[in-house]
């Protein structure tokens, strides 16, 4: 088996694209989005495993500084062999330049590809989440609060109150292991300027409202557009202080969101939700989001 790199004249990456999209049914759109982020950076590159010539699998990966990042490995079934050998070319070509610190892949999960074996026996801890929708055409949930508290639209005068909110609630939370980067009071206030500056879609504030009570930051949704998808909405996180919880206000703040995105033309609402956080899992749930697919992150340390 070969693996060599994309380019002109050589083999063809359609023939994995369009395997992978019809076998698990996914629209070209779902699978566009998987490579919309290495598009995005000049780093990215797609590598095509080679037998008998004619392409077997395929890996796409990234790398912005020293984070390494792999946005797609499938395969041909009859070509298993080929998972671990593009696996071991994409960690070679991420850490051709060194100073790699970590690896990263979130990738659709599915019974027959069996990714995870692989990936944790090269040293990767796996995290199972799913992408989770809201149709929100026919969304007509109302907005309920208790008297004492007010919803508004995101305030950047209280960037630090909200740092502080999402520190703490990221703090028992397994997403810490998924995006270390973001853990800290340092990582949390880096994730806030990245969203609301634009890194991950388009922000507008009416669409992230805040919740006040007594003049004091209680809960936050923070909601943009989707990167990838046209018209689609998407929640990159919710909190509640802790001591302001049970009653309502994250179901609240989420009906918020949807109904903004929904008066501002968006079809659907998305998240990402981590599968051992159960109480996210019920609200969403409750809202009427449902499974759009289910995924693993994988992440290894490699300067450590």
């Amino acid at each position: 088996m070969e693996i060599v790199p994309v380019r002109p004249g050589g083999p063809s990456i359609e023939p994995i694209l369009q395997d992978y999209r019809q076998r698990y049914a996914l629209s070209e759109s779902m699978v566009l989005q998987a490579l919309v982020a290495a598009l995005a950076t000049r780093r990215a590159q797609a590598l095509i495993a080679v037998e008998a010539g004619r392409p077997v699998g395929a890996v796409v990966l990234s790398r912005q500084g020293g984070q390494g990042q792999i946005h797609l490995l499938h395969f041909l079934p009859e070509a298993a062999q080929a998972r671990s050998a593009l696996l071991e070319r994409a960690e070679s070509e991420l850490a051709q330049e060194g100073g790699l610190a970590s690896i990263q892949a979130s990738l659709a999960r599915f019974p027959e590809m069996e990714l995870g074996e692989v990936f944790v026996g090269r040293g990767y801890t796996a995290v199972p989440r799913a992408r989770m929708v809201l149709d929100l055409a026919g969304f007509a949930q109302d907005v309920l609060l208790p008297a004492e508290y007010r919803l508004v639209p995101w305030q950047a005068e209280r960037l630090d109150e909200a740092t502080r909110l999402v520190h703490a609630a990221h703090q028992a939370l397994e997403d810490r292991t998924v995006f270390p980067e973001w853990s800290g009071l340092e990582g949390a206030r880096h994730l806030l300027e990245q969203a609301t500056g634009g890194t991950f879609g388009r922000f507008d504030p009416v669409l992230s409202p805040m919740l006040l009570v007594g003049g004091e930051l209680a809960g936050l949704c923070l909601s943009l557009w989707h990167v990838a998808l046209p018209n689609q909405g998407f929640i990159a996180d919710l909190c509640v202080e802790e001591a302001q919880r049970g009653r309502g206000l994250g179901r609240a703040l989420a009906v918020a969101s949807a109904r903004a995105f929904r008066e501002a033309g968006a079809g659907v609402l998305g998240l990402a939700v981590t599968l051992s956080n159960q109480p996210a899992l019920h609200l969403y749930e409750s809202l009427d989001f449902r499974v759009e697919q289910y995924f693993d992150v994988f992440r290894r340390e490699v300067g450590l």
